[in-house]
């Protein structure tokens, strides 16, 4: 299903529930449901809208229905707003640079004598005035529903009065050094400069907004006038893609708010398909129901979603992570996630996409070399495509070098590896010993769906004595709440390999978690530059 088709889906749903649903007909169905005390959810009713011609009969006698990731969200390429501002940052201040030395060095007095000092320094005083204004301007908060015109008339005015301000700097501070036509031209041209690029910039992202790229999906915890006041700034706005709002007071709650369906209880939420889809978890309850709020914190705080409150409606609330942020205008405190900036998620990603396409350009003779050793040694296909958790508990395929028998492989690793393993092969022995296999999960990192340094993705279904590890340890979440990694913080300090009890697990968690809170690039870089050495002095752990 396309991503408009979805889009017009959910909101026929919230134009039936508006036409259909007077406030008399909910007040004698919901009495009727009382009495019944088997009647169809919320949350069955939105999901038959949403889908109304279900590819497999629902079971009859069922309280409710849990909406599919089909049904309601479909997977798209999100892209981090903040990490976007940052480039496009960037961006100008090296393209403004570059066109006001351009300008001003027809008009450099005395450069065979000076050198190249003074217009370089004017440069980099030029750009960084120039953004500094845009960005005092929010000319670069692209709001979804600001107009072309209105944006380029902020960046106009911002760029004319950086331009005033960086021709008088440089006037008073080197009068002798600068001819001011030149120094005019060079003003004038980064402002034409800046003009074009922002609207190229508006234009893309209206396109990115449109195609729901860059605006998270979020659901809200409470039917209330927080959640009202939400849903209608973000009217305004249109930065929110506003799923569903949930309440476990379903009796007292309206059918929906402005359009945006109540459409089940905090365990309809829990047990929900669509929950990997989710960017944040909202709470809206009112500053009189705390107990009620700690109660939803206690039952959801252990998703990887990132989980927030509206800032004014936030009391006696003791948690690690109390970050303010803001959506639709609206601040919020952050309860758990990873409310990592713009610039890391950036740098880091940056990061990411260097070293793993220059890995494959310099490795790809190697990496055919191996890919050709495995097909000699065993029947069946070189690499392996394995599902395994990542970013917010979504399901991806991780690709590794086949180093089992093709006819024993454990798709699901029930069975973890131990010492002997009669499922590995000679040369499987050999690449994950050294973690050979593991270099074909530099495509995932290109594609978005790995990074080089974070918790290890484990495989969907995998157990460790008999249970999943999320029974195991009750923080298993939290290790899914930034991108899994080819290496990482509990690799290098000896939790690598298999786990064969819970002991294990949790140590595990604890050390992916204690990477989570403390992650920046310069760790990242630590940690890969101790992965090589670790992984060839590794005799302990059996892979």
């Amino acid at each position: 299903m396309a991503i408009r088709d979805m889009k017009d889906a959910v909101l026929a749903a919230r134009l039936h529930i508006n036409d259909v649903a007077a406030q008399p007909a909910r007040r004698a169905e919901r009495q009727g449901d009382e009495k019944r005390g088997t009647s169809e959810s919320r949350l069955d009713k939105f999901a038959a809208k949403v889908r109304p011609e279900p590819a497999v009969k629902p079971i009859k006698d069922r309280r409710r229905a849990r909406l599919t990731t089909a049904e309601i969200s479909v997977p798209r390429r999100q892209t981090n707003m903040n990490a976007l501002r940052f480039g496009l940052r960037g961006l100008d201040i090296l393209l403004v640079c570059a066109i006001i030395a351009v300008g001003i060095w027809n008009g450099y007095i005395g450069v065979n004598d000076r050198g190249v000092a003074a217009p370089v320094a004017a440069s980099v005083l030029g750009s960084v005035i120039f953004i500094a204004a845009l960005f005092i301007s929010n000319a670069y908060r692209f709001n979804a529903a600001t107009t072309w015109s209105a944006h380029l008339k902020t960046v106009m005015i911002a760029s004319f009065a950086a331009a005033g301000v960086w021709l008088t700097i440089a006037l008073i501070v080197r009068p002798d050094t600068f001819l001011p036509d030149a120094l005019a031209k060079a003003g004038l041209g980064a402002i034409a400069l800046l003009a074009i690029l922002h609207s190229i910039y508006h234009n893309q992202i209206r396109r990115l907004h449109t195609r729901g790229a860059l605006s998270p999906t979020i659901v809200m915890l409470g039917a209330t006038e927080s959640a009202r006041r939400i849903i209608e700034e973000n009217a305004k706005t249109k930065e929110l893609n506003i799923l569903a709002i949930f309440d476990d007071r379903l009796a007292r709650a309206p059918h929906n708010i402005h359009g945006v369906p109540v459409i089940g209880s905090v365990e309809d939420l829990l047990n929900w398909d669509a929950l990997p889809y989710i960017n944040r978890i909202v709470v809206t309850l009112p500053a009189m129901a705390n107990k009620r709020k700690q109660d939803f914190v206690d039952r959801v705080r252990l998703l990887p979603n990132r989980i927030a409150f509206v800032v004014d409606e936030f009391e006696n609330l003791n948690h690690v992570q109390q970050r303010v942020s803001e959506i639709a205008e609206i601040s919020l405190r952050d309860v758990t996630g990873n409310p990592k900036s713009g610039r890391h998620t950036a740098l880091k990603r940056l990061l990411d996409i260097g070293i793993s396409a220059t890995a494959l350009v310099l490795g790809a003779p190697v990496l055919g070399l191996i890919a050709l050793i495995i097909r000699l040694d065993s029947p069946g296909p070189a690499l392996f495509k394995q599902p395994r958790h990542g970013f917010n508990n979504r399901v991806f395929n991780v690709y590794k070098f086949r180093s089992m028998r093709n006819d024993r492989a454990d798709l699901k690793a029930e069975q973890q590896t131990v010492v002997g393993d009669a499922r590995v092969t000679k040369i499987g022995r050999i690449i994950r010993k050294t973690s050979l296999d593991e270099l074909p999960q530099l495509i995932n990192v290109l594609k978005g769906e790995m990074s080089l340094v974070g918790p290890r993705p484990h495989a969907v279904g995998m157990k460790t004595e008999g249970k999943e590890s999320m029974e195991l340890v009750s923080e298993y979440a939290h290790r899914h709440k930034v991108k899994p990694g080819m290496t990482g913080w509990a690799q290098i300090n000896g939790s690598r390999g298999p786990l064969h009890s819970g002991s294990d697990v949790a140590e595990r968690v604890r050390l992916d978690v204690e990477y989570i809170e403390r992650s920046n690039v310069m760790w990242d870089i630590y940690i890969m530059l101790k992965t090589l050495p670790v992984l060839l002095g590794d005799r302990t752990n059996a892979r």
